[in-house]
């Protein structure tokens, strides 16, 4: 079937593509973030392990550039999406191996185990997601692009939200109970994950339902121009150039903050999961405000004022201490400003597609997903290796705790960079994108934002 359908069909594929996302983001919760981190640790990870364990799926992601030519192989976008999310699926059930059989074996193996199956499952959804946003292309009419994808981004929040925090205080009851016997102790984790690679199935369903697009010639080549495509266009460079300084600031202090919360503040998974669920709620507000008002003024200004808010957060980690409840819970603030990353959620495949000329989007997709990837993993290994160095130097302390410094470095390195990404988005350039001064003056006027 080609991409021209019916109003009624349009309609009902972009139905199924919500009930996807609502499936896949109880199994999102369920396989990733905390309970992954927590697991690792519980392993004995060290810090540049932790970083690893965080950085290995970027690291593959950049696999991700060669996504044109597996769409090329499977015809359509629909068979390339299907078909790597499936085997991605698959390979995730070595997470709830881990958590079966990890005290039956070294801890050297099992996240041996737990890097492999992280890191192939996100290859694949690299690739699959790749696959998906160039199928939502040509099913997604480009004047409400912003507002579906708004849409989309909240139902993912709303569903995850109480899944996560059902999962992480059950992590942590589980540990309670049975503090004494490491046979069981990581059933807390393998229970929670083998019911989210189940939902990641599922979510396939609505997928098989919807109808596919444009049929891509097959060719046994790699189509090497349209993957170096994206690197040559001038204006897509300048939105290359901030998904690169975006991800690099991220990752430098990944490990850092996997860490921080469990050694030093000694808060648990529930804990933790219960501050994303507050950062969550406030993305379910952000993405509705995003959409809409991408689709109205642009990404550019929803991406400038996002990247402020985001970058301030790395205050409240400075002062958090484990002094007091109230101290430890600081880094709350920061969850609660981390909300904002909604607006890049929405905006950057928006922007993406918009960028990306007519015709085959999916090397400009790939290219700016597989670019923020290996950037993410570089700055998440190097973070890591520089905090163990940190750590091991045993420099003053803060707050009464020696190895707190090493932290207090690295997040002072993640404030200044993701400052100096907010300069990245203003040099944009998106036709028909506003400055947030012609934004305000239209404000002034009396113009409804």
């Amino acid at each position: 079937m080609g991409y021209r359908l019916s109003a009624p069909e349009r309609r009902r594929a972009l139905k199924l593509g919500l009930f996807n996302a609502a499936i896949w983001s109880v199994g999102y919760a369920l396989t990733t973030g905390t309970l992954v981190s927590y697991m690792a640790q519980d392993l004995g990870a060290k810090g540049w392990q932790l970083g690893l364990v965080l950085a290995a799926p970027s690291l593959a992601g950049v696999l991700r550039l060669f996504t044109p030519a597996i769409i090329a192989c499977a015809q359509t976008a629909k068979r390339a999406a299907i078909g790597a999310f499936c085997l991605g699926y698959l390979v995730l059930l070595g997470l709830p191996l881990v958590g079966f059989a990890g005290a039956h074996m070294s801890h050297g193996r099992a996240l041996s185990i737990l890097i492999l199956a992280t890191c192939t499952h996100q290859l694949l959804e690299f690739i699959g997601l790749a696959a998906l946003w160039a199928w939502f292309a040509d099913l997604v009419p480009v004047r409400v692009r912003g507002n579906y994808f708004g849409w989309r981004q909240t139902v993912q929040l709303t569903s995850t939200i109480p899944v996560a925090l059902a999962a992480g205080y059950f992590a942590d009851h589980w540990k309670d109970a049975h503090k004494g016997s490491p046979a069981l102790l990581l059933l807390g984790y393998a229970i929670p994950n083998a019911l989210g690679v189940g939902c990641m199935l599922g979510s396939l369903v609505p997928l098989f339902s919807m109808p596919a697009t444009g049929r891509v010639r097959q060719s046994r080549r790699i189509p090497w121009r349209a993957i170096g495509a994206p690197f040559g266009d001038r204006r897509f460079r300048r939105f290359l150039s901030f998904r690169a300084g975006l991800s690099l600031a991220n990752g430098v202090s990944q490990t850092a903050q996997g860490i921080f919360p469990y050694r030093i503040l000694k808060l648990g998974p529930g804990d933790l999961t219960l501050m994303r669920n507050t950062m969550q709620v406030g993305q379910v507000g952000i993405a509705r405000w995003a959409g809409p008002f991408s689709d109205r003024y642009g990404n550019r200004p929803v991406l400038f004022l996002c990247q402020w808010m985001v970058s301030l957060a790395m205050l409240f980690f400075l002062f958090a201490s484990p002094a007091t409840r109230w101290q430890a819970w600081l880094i709350l603030g920061a969850y609660t400003l981390w909300s904002f990353y909604a607006g890049h959620n929405v905006c950057l495949p928006n922007l993406a597609l918009k960028l990306a000329p007519e015709g085959d989007k999916s090397p400009y997709v790939a290219a700016q997903e597989a670019l923020a990837s290996v950037c993410h993993a570089v700055a998440t290994v190097v973070g890591g290796l520089i905090f163990d160095w940190l750590e091991s130097l045993n420099l003053p302390g803060y707050w009464g705790i020696g190895p707190l410094s090493a932290y207090v470095a690295i997040f002072w390195m993640a404030l200044l960079a993701r400052l100096a990404a907010v300069p990245l988005a203003a040099m944009i350039r998106e036709p028909g994108a506003y400055s947030w001064s012609q934004i305000l003056r239209r404000n002034t006027d009396g113009v409804e934002l």
